[in-house]
């Protein structure tokens, strides 16, 4: 991946300490050893909002192809930037995105977002936290067009339905080795296998 896009000073001190965290313990989880950083890229909300479309979510990923050249950026507005779920988010999705580039592989929005449930489900589970709670509380934003929302709620209910079974088959601290290879395995699915394999697991 070759990152056209110059790192920005923009942004929350609190939010790059957050992504690092995350990208760190992320990486590490999943061996991924992705050589750019999530923290590196985050841009202010102004410097995003000069780049995107009026419909765009007010926190999200900046990634445009052109010319052989993957250009990103990560945004955080600042109402979120002490929420963790949606730094996690975000880190997973640059995190995603960046692994493919860097194996040579296709990656699409549906699995970015399929990827960030679980993410987000892992991390809070290893906090110490309900890992479950944000596919309850989880809110649909109303900057959402019709194919964008299907998108997101596609990627909701088979993650769901996946992290359902994950605390199903894996429900103690002592099961955290075959959770994480489960996990590496799902992590490096291609894209139709990754979904399939979430929604129908038991």
């Amino acid at each position: 991946m070759t990152p056209a896009l110059a790192p920005s000073l923009g942004g929350a001190t609190a939010a790059r300490r957050s992504m690092f965290a995350a990208q760190r313990q992320l990486d590490a989880l999943y061996r991924l050893n992705v050589s750019v950083k999530a923290w590196r890229f985050l841009l202010s909300v102004e410097e995003a909002r000069e780049l995107l479309p009026e419909s765009a979510p007010r926190t999200g990923l900046l990634a445009v192809e052109e010319a052989g050249e993957l250009w990103i950026g990560l945004y955080l507005d600042p109402a979120d930037l002490m929420d963790p779920d949606t730094v996690v988010e975000e880190t997973s999705h640059f995190l995603c995105l960046a692994w493919h580039a860097e194996q040579g592989r296709p990656v699409s929005a549906l699995t970015l977002e399929l990827q960030s449930e679980v993410d987000r489900y892992l991390l809070a589970r290893l906090d110490g936290r309900d890992p479950l709670a944000h596919f309850r509380d989880f809110d649909f934003g109303a900057w959402m067009d019709g194919p964008t929302r299907e998108r997101y709620e596609l990627a909701h209910a088979a993650g769901h339905h996946y992290c359902r079974a994950l605390d199903g088959r894996f429900p103690l601290r002592g099961d955290l080795p075959a959770l994480l290879e489960e996990l590496r395995g799902f992590y490096r699915a291609p894209a139709d296998a990754k979904l399939r394999r979430a929604r129908a697991v038991a």
